[in-house]
């Protein structure tokens, strides 16, 4: 069973706070903590640190008409740059009003767009019928055109129009994401610059965040048969070079970055056996014995690359590339909980989780953020 906690209410921040740089940084190694802001980010990596990011960009997802709603979670038919008609995925809401076969219209004065659904796909998400005019708009422009920032459920509220900028990281580039890779959120240019001046080189990759880093483990008595859901991702030459020569310890911003950087070595390691997967599965760790190095594997690897993840990391993970972790304070009972678990062992999740809610510190999306190194 993995390690949880009592998340008060009011430690769940509801904005974030008035500028980026100013969220609180806890920094946790070797069982000692320390606090700054984040704008001191730079103080606390070594020169020739390599910092990976993920630059995947929220779309305004969340399609609300009165109490109508669809969270559109992919599209099945179509791309993000062409036009009608597509066939698109998502959570919706009420249930009984769309399964009866029922549209719903968002009108602009540059835009319609028709929504009709189209047959269930599991219990919690259905497939619908995209049509909107002029056809030839992509579905990019149509969905931020009518759509609002897809914010989590637990903040209780609407979003307004700061969430559009706020609830987006400052370097943001590849459409595809749900939900925020939110410890990007604390980044701003003088950070930047800072960790340029200090010699630490910045990589981006991108994974896009899907629905499933809403869901609780459905099986906390036994977390590893949570279902994980897979994720989009596509690593260029350039970070990929940055990952198999440099010299630098490897820091990943969020837990999506780290995700991503650790599929990389497996995907390796199949790679290396002459398989070329479309999709790497959750627990493959437990499958695969870590036999190659890690730049073994990671030159087994195409310059660039495109696929799916749904690696699963738990308390046991054999980490192979990332040594620094950039996150903010997760929900209990939580896949990301467990990651972090992973990554510090028990008795530093506890530390470090002891001491956010004894100093004040502000939790989840929109909260404070750490930078952990693993134990």
């Amino acid at each position: 069973m993995l390690w949880s906690y009592e998340l008060p209410p009011d430690r769940i921040a509801q904005y974030p706070s008035p500028e980026r740089h100013d969220a609180r940084l806890l920094i946790y190694r070797a069982g000692q903590i320390l606090e700054t802001t984040f704008l001191h980010l730079d103080e606390f990596l070594p020169a020739q640190t390599r910092l990976f990011y993920n630059d995947s960009r929220v779309i305004s997802a969340r399609l609300k008409r009165g109490k109508h709603e669809v969270l559109l979670t992919e599209i099945v038919e179509g791309t993000w740059y062409s036009g009608s008609p597509q066939i698109w995925k998502g959570l919706y809401r009420p249930g009984r009003f769309w399964r009866r076969g029922s549209e719903v219209i968002w009108t602009t004065p540059s835009l319609t767009l028709h929504l009709r659904w189209r047959g269930k796909v599991d219990d919690r998400q259905g497939y619908f019928l995209a049509t909107w005019t002029p056809p030839d708009l992509s579905a990019l422009s149509v969905v931020e055109a009518v759509g609002l920032p897809p914010l989590p459920p637990y903040l209780h509220r609407e979003p307004d129009p700061t969430d559009r900028e706020r609830y987006q990281t400052v370097y943001a580039e590849s459409p595809g994401s749900v939900a925020a890779p939110t410890a990007g959120l604390h980044f701003t240019p003088a950070v930047w610059e800072r960790l340029k001046a200090k010699g630490i080189t910045l990589h981006p990759l991108t994974l896009h965040v899907g629905v499933g880093t809403f869901l609780p483990l459905k099986t906390p008595e036994t977390p590893e048969k949570h279902p994980m859901h897979a994720e989009r991702f596509i690593v260029r030459r350039d970070s990929l070079e940055a990952l198999r020569h440099g010299e630098g310890p490897i820091v990943c911003t969020g837990t999506t970055t780290l995700r991503l950087v650790e599929s990389l070595y497996w995907l390796g390691v199949l790679y290396a056996r002459g398989q070329r997967p479309q999709a790497l599965s959750p627990l493959i760790w437990q499958e695969e014995t870590p036999t190659l190095s890690p730049q073994e594997a990671l030159s087994a690897l195409p310059d660039t690359l495109e696929g799916m993840t749904s690696l699963y990391i738990l308390p046991g993970y054999p980490f192979q590339l990332c040594e620094g972790l950039i996150t903010n304070f997760h929900l209990p009972g939580s896949t990301l909980l467990g990651l972090v678990q992973a990554f510090i062992g028990r008795d530093g999740i506890e530390a470090v989780y002891t001491y956010a809610l004894n100093h004040g510190f502000r939790f989840l999306s929109y909260g404070d953020t750490s930078l952990l190194w693993r134990t």
